[in-house]
C-alpha cells in the first residue's frame, strides 16, 4: 500500500523515514511525525535531492519552510505528471526506485500504484501547508 502512515504506534520495526514538523531534538517517533516506509519515500526522494541540495536519506535533515514550498511545488509536477497516463517506461525519469525489485513490484500493479501514488502526494503536500503555518522547520529524519 502506498500511503503515508500517521501513528507511529502501528510501525514495524524502524525501516521508515519520519517527518518530524520541527527541529530534531534528539528523539525519534513523535506523536506529531508522519512515516514513510523506505519503499514509499523512495518514489518521492528525487524531489528532496532536487530541491534540497544537503539532503541525506541516512541523515537528519532540517529544511527550512522557504524549501519546502519548493518541494511542494515538485510534488505537484510530479502529481500532474502521474495524472496524465503517462507510459510506465517513462516513470523512471519522474520518481525514484530506490531497490531493484521497486520497480517492478509498481508495475505490477501499475494503475493501482499511480493512484495511491497521487493520493499519498496530495496528503502529503496539504500535511506539509499545514504543518507550515506553525514551523520554521520541518525534519526528515533518514534511516
Amino acid at each position: 500500500m502506498i500511503e503515508i502512515i500517521c501513528d507511529a504506534g502501528t510501525l514495524e520495526g524502524s525501516c521508515y523515514i519520519e517527518i518530524l514538523p520541527e527541529k530534531y531534538k534528539g528523539e525519534c517517533w513523535s506523536s506529531s511525525s508522519i512515516f514513510f516506509s523506505e519503499d514509499n519515500f523512495g518514489y518521492i526522494m528525487p524531489v528532496f535531492e532536487k530541491c534540497y541540495k544537503k539532503f541525506n536519506y541516512y541523515a537528519f535533515n532540517e529544511i527550512d519552510i522557504e524549501t519546502w514550498k519548493s518541494i511542494i511545488k515538485e510534488l505537484q509536477k510530479m502529481k500532474d505528471y502521474l495524472s496524465n497516463n503517462p507510459e510506465p517506461n517513462s516513470l523512471k525519469a519522474v520518481i525514484g526506485f530506490p531497490f531493484i525489485y521497486s520497480e517492478e513490484e509498481f508495475m505490477e500493479n501499475y494503475d493501482k500504484n499511480i493512484k495511491q501514488l497521487i493520493t499519498m502526494i496530495m496528503e502529503f503536500q496539504k500535511w506539509i501547508e499545514d504543518k507550515s503555518s506553525s514551523t520554521k522547520v520541518i525534519s526528515v529524519l533518514g534511516m
